[in-house]
């Protein structure tokens, strides 16, 4: 799980964990549209998942709900 993914520092490690051969990532930010476009960079530089989770983390339920869909996405192990 990368937070702040849709730019800066976020969307650089986002990027260097796929080119690193991590292969599923949980892309979380505000920004759906920007996660989307980082989420196909990541897929392009090897990542076979890149799940997009549009929340805004300032937010303690959404912080909840990013972890929540994460979990129901990719499993718990």
């Amino acid at each position: 799980m990368v937070t702040g993914a849709s730019g800066g520092i976020g969307e650089g490690i986002a990027l260097s964990l796929a080119r690193r051969g991590c292969k599923r990532l949980a892309l979380v930010a505000r920004r759906r549209e920007r996660l989307e476009e980082v989420a196909e960079r990541c897929r392009a530089e090897g990542a076979e998942e890149a799940l997009v989770v549009a929340k805004d983390l300032s937010v303690d339920a959404q912080c909840a709900e990013a972890v929540e869909e994460t979990v129901k996405h990719f499993g718990s192990e």
